[in-house]
């Protein structure tokens, strides 16, 4: 049970945050919330686990759980289907319950158990693990509770990951892949689309400016035929009106 004795240990990659999207949200807060949610439930235990490629690394640990640094077995059927399926997965009573192990559960006091999936584009990232010593302790606006920590925790590992920190790891267990950071680049990009095709629409115009046609060029710009057709013509206009002119002094 918590209470002085209380074990609460926070990894060293939970370095203070300024902000994340709109919201601020730091690791102080985020984990006050976990903290008082598993102070209400009562929770004998707790764990946030982070997936990298060799697993689940425990970086929060909360009364009787496993300390932070320490892998968190992924072959008990409770968390693997949590992180698989990416649903909450509620065990009421750990002696009936086949997914969890006998000697885990009397290790660490437990009969009933939460695991709340973290996940960032639509991949499992992370998982939240909550023990009680009575069976059937945890209802639903704890579970709700804890998704919300999950959503503020998601948040934090992205954009740790996008400056530089831990790479976000989801798909399968077995074949665990990394996924990218932060939309910025997405975002970005979304953004330049309209941009560059404002700026080619605007070259297209100034270069329709500068560079007619071909037909309007042939009908502006002089070229060697046609000034010799128009030398032509005017020699001709002139030997006419030459020839006009001595008809009338001959006959006169």
């Amino acid at each position: 049970m918590p209470g002085a004795g209380t074990k609460r240990q926070i990894s060293e990659s939970g370095n203070p945050i300024d902000t994340v999207g709109k919201d601020k949200i730091t690791p102080g807060r985020v984990l006050s919330d976990f903290e008082q949610i598993c102070i209400a439930m009562p929770a004998s235990g707790a764990v946030i686990a982070v997936r990298d490629l060799a697993g689940m690394l425990c970086t929060v640990s909360f009364g009787n759980a496993l300390a932070v640094g320490t892998r968190l077995p992924t072959d008990s059927a409770f968390t693997r289907r949590c992180i698989e399926t990416g649903e909450v997965v509620l065990c009421e009573d750990s002696e009936s319950d086949p997914r969890i192990h006998p000697s885990v559960a009397t290790r660490w006091n437990f009969r009933s158990a939460v695991a709340v999936p973290i996940q960032a584009r639509g991949e499992v990232v992370a998982v939240i693990e909550v023990f009680c010593s009575r069976p059937s302790s945890i209802d639903l606006p704890a579970v709700g509770a804890l998704k919300a920590v999950a959503d503020s925790f998601a948040a934090m590992l992205i954009f740790d990951a996008d400056n530089g920190g831990q790479p976000v790891v989801g798909g399968a267990l077995e074949q665990p892949v990394v996924l990218p950071s932060l939309t910025a680049e997405e975002e970005l990009t979304l953004v330049a689309d309209p941009d560059t095709e404002a700026i080619e629409d605007q070259a297209s115009r100034a270069t329709s400016r500068k560079a007619a046609p071909p037909t309007q060029l042939l009908s502006d710009k002089p070229t060697p035929t046609r000034v010799w057709v128009i030398a032509a013509t005017l020699l001709f206009v002139l030997s006419l009106l030459l020839l006009f002119l001595f008809r009338g002094a001959y006959r006169g």
